[in-house]
């Protein structure tokens, strides 16, 4: 006699039920994660922009991109990459940040990256960005222009609860990653130190005031 098997229902969602809501939030930040490392690492626009129209949580994540992604021809380019830029540099170096995401996190070394070190790779794409902007004859953008705004997202991020300042370790390494991105395109990869003091000051001047 052969035993029949009856095929195992599988449980479906209800019509209507979005699948994504029904994943835990750990998987789902996990997912975002490995996206914006794929859409980070290639210029692929249009497949962000697409990204972010599935769900709330896909646009929340990949928002620091898309503020990174803003040309430099557009009006509101300098304000927009340098919100990117800082919360970019808040979250590479965010130790608490990185334990929870593993090898989702953004400072992740993957088989995408051209380099070994995710910092070093961001670095790169970014100082494009800000060569382009450099050597646009419209609208003129001034190293200067990029340096006020990342001033003022320091604080604004604070304030508005985003992000809790840096310390230590973190501090430095966010101000040595900022400035390397805003370093004047003639010059040698050496020569950043003028830009991490700035950033650093920067730093001072926006969370030292926040208790008076």
């Amino acid at each position: 006699m052969v035993k029949e098997y009856k095929r195992r229902r599988r449980k479906r969602a209800p019509l209507g039920t979005p699948l994504w809501e029904r994943l835990p939030d750990e998987l789902v930040e996990r997912i975002i994660g490995f996206v914006r490392q794929r859409l980070f690492s290639w210029d692929l626009r249009r497949h962000l922009l697409c990204a972010r129209r599935v769900n709330r949580a896909l646009a929340d994540g990949l928002h620091t991109v898309l503020l990174l992604r803003v040309p430099p021809t557009h009006p509101d380019h300098v304000d927009a990459f340098a919100e990117g830029l800082v919360r970019l540099a808040w979250d590479l170096f965010d130790a608490q940040l990185q334990l929870r995401q593993g090898s989702a996190h953004i400072a992740h070394s993957h088989r995408y990256h051209w380099s070994l070190h995710a910092d070093q790779h961001h670095a790169d794409v970014l100082r494009h960005v800000v060569r382009r902007a450099w050597f646009q004859a419209h609208p003129l953008i001034l190293l200067a222009d990029y340096q006020r705004a990342v001033r003022a997202q320091l604080r604004t991020l604070v304030v508005d609860g985003d992000r809790a300042p840096a310390t230590g370790l973190a501090k430095d390494a966010m101000a040595k990653f900022i400035g390397s991105v805003l370093r004047e395109p003639s010059l040698p990869s050496h020569h950043n130190s003028p830009q991490v003091r700035i950033v650093l000051q920067s730093m001072e001047w926006a969370w030292n005031s926040l208790g008076s």
